[in-house]
Formats: C-alpha cells, sequence, structure tokens
C-alpha cells in the first residue's frame, strides 16, 4: 500500500508518549516507520527510537532535552498534559502551556519545510473567543520565565489554570499559523472531549463522572486514547499538507451541539 501518511524516514518529536493519547500516538508512528523521540516524566514503554525523561514545568529539564534532540524534525506533537484537579491550577498551566510553549518555540527553527506542530488542547478550552484579551495578554509574556513569574505573582488571576492553559493551546496555534505559512510549516490542535486512560482515572479520583458526563457527546461515550492519538497523527501526515491553523474538536458531534443550542453551553463555547 502507498505511504499516504508519508511518515517513513521522518524525525519527530512527541511529548507526554507514556501514557494515554501520546502514547497511542507514539506507537502508531514507529509502525509508520518514523523515528520518534518521545519526552516523558514517566517511561515510555512504546518502542520508540529514544526517550527523554522531562519535567514540563521545569526549564532546566526541558533546555535539557532540547539540546539533545536532533538538529531537524519533521513533525512535532505537543501531547503532555495533566488534569486539574487534581493537579494544582498553577502547575496545571505551567505543563499544560508554558513548558509546550518553550519546547515548541525552541524547536521552531529545526522543524524542516513541509513539517508540522499538532497539539492537544480541549473543549475545555472552547470558550477562547470570550477570554481573548487574558489570553492575548498571557502570550504576550513571551518567555517561559516572565509566565512562570506572573503565575507565581499573580495566582489569582489562574484559577483555572487547565481551561486557561487550553484556551492558551488554541490561540498561540491560530496566531503561529501565518508565520510558519512562509516557511511551509502547519501548526494546528485538537480539542478532545472527555477521554479515558490514565489522565481520566486521575481526574475521576477528585471529580464524580456524574459531574463529567455533561461534557461527554450525545451518545454519552467516553472517547479512547486512541481516537484522539489517531487525528494527532493525521493532522502530522501528509494527507493534512494543507490544513493549518485549525483547532479540531474531536468530540463526536459535542461542540456542534452546543453551537447549534441542542446542550447547554456550560464551557461558554463561542
Amino acid at each position: 500500500m502507498q505511504d499516504v501518511l508519508g511518515y517513513r524516514g521522518k524525525t519527530v518529536v512527541i511529548t507526554g508518549c507514556a501514557t494515554g493519547m501520546g502514547a497511542s500516538a507514539a506507537e502508531m508512528l514507529v509502525e509508520l516507520g518514523a523515528e520518534v523521540w518521545g519526552l516523558d516524566l514517566h517511561d515510555v514503554k512504546a518502542p520508540i527510537h529514544r526517550s527523554i525523561r522531562v519535567d514540563m514545568k521545569d526549564k532546566a529539564t526541558l533546555d535539557a532535552a532540547i539540546a539533545e534532540l536532533p538538529r531537524e524534525i519533521d513533525v512535532l506533537f505537543n501531547c503532555a498534559g495533566v488534569p486539574s484537579p487534581p493537579m494544582p491550577p498553577l502547575d496545571a498551566l505551567m505543563i499544560n502551556f508554558v513548558g509546550l510553549r518553550h519546547l515548541t518555540d525552541a524547536l521552531l527553527p529545526r522543524i524542516r519545510a513541509g513539517g508540522a506542530i499538532a497539539s492537544i488542547a480541549s473543549t475545555a478550552g472552547m470558550g477562547w473567543k470570550s477570554n481573548l484579551p487574558a489570553v492575548r495578554e498571557f502570550l504576550a509574556l513571551g518567555t517561559f520565565d516572565a509566565a512562570a513569574a506572573d503565575i507565581a505573582a499573580h495566582p489569582e488571576k489562574y484559577p483555572d489554570g487547565y481551561g486557561f492553559a487550553k484556551q492558551c493551546i488554541i490561540v498561540y496555534t491560530q496566531t503561529m499559523a501565518g508565520e510558519l505559512c512562509k516557511r511551509n510549516v502547519r501548526i494546528n490542535c485538537i480539542a478532545p472531549s472527555p477521554t479515558g486512560g490514565v489522565f481520566m482515572e486521575n481526574l475521576t479520583t477528585v471529580v464524580p463522572e456524574a459531574a463529567i458526563k455533561p461534557f461527554t457527546p450525545a451518545n454519552g461515550q467516553v472517547a479512547e486514547p486512541a481516537d484522539m492519538g489517531k487525528v494527532m497523527v493525521l493532522l502530522g501526515s501528509d494527507l493534512a499538507s494543507f490544513v493549518s491553523g485549525v483547532n479540531l474538536p474531536v468530540d463526536y458531534g459535542y461542540c456542534a451541539e452546543v453551537a447549534m443550542g441542542q446542550r447547554d453551553n456550560l464551557m461558554n463555547i463561542s
């Protein structure tokens, strides 16, 4: 069969590949013939080319990993993420966005023409339009150190570190699309609905399942990590060669239901 996805021989970097969506994507990428470099705080079970231990909220470990990564990269997958609760909201913001942006910005010069970036946001970030001034103010801080300092100095600004981080991913993705287009590099993100795996297991230790149900699609299904991993692999592939600046809900129509007034707009989606 023709290699329509185009990963064979490509060099890819993927964060958060020890479990969940990232692990699923990493396994598929290996099977598709990519050279996979993984970054995670935990041991990576997938048979990838190399794994590097990284704490996404620790700049020193990020910079050490950046120094070890290849000088040329084809695709970057930002899959690392934690739920909040139980993770404190400020830590969730650091891990889910500040570390993600630091890594992405550092690797941008290494991404070859024709390359791509794909990140995992969330339906929890779909209210970004109504919060755009605050998101833009945070993005304007620019650097890891400046963002970390603002978070430490003004924790009251970020009570929902998880949702705000996901809003930041969506806005960052769309903001960067035009600049990267000039280099023939694509950037997209996905917005998953509630998804099973370790992430959901951690979340349900503090949030009852009944509180999650209103955010699932009409069929009541909780997605599997592979449902998201497959879409990430698609967005980084040759099949999506003209797709950029897109935040793609992967939610079995949940956001569409909200947009059409068929569901309560519990997350201020606009």
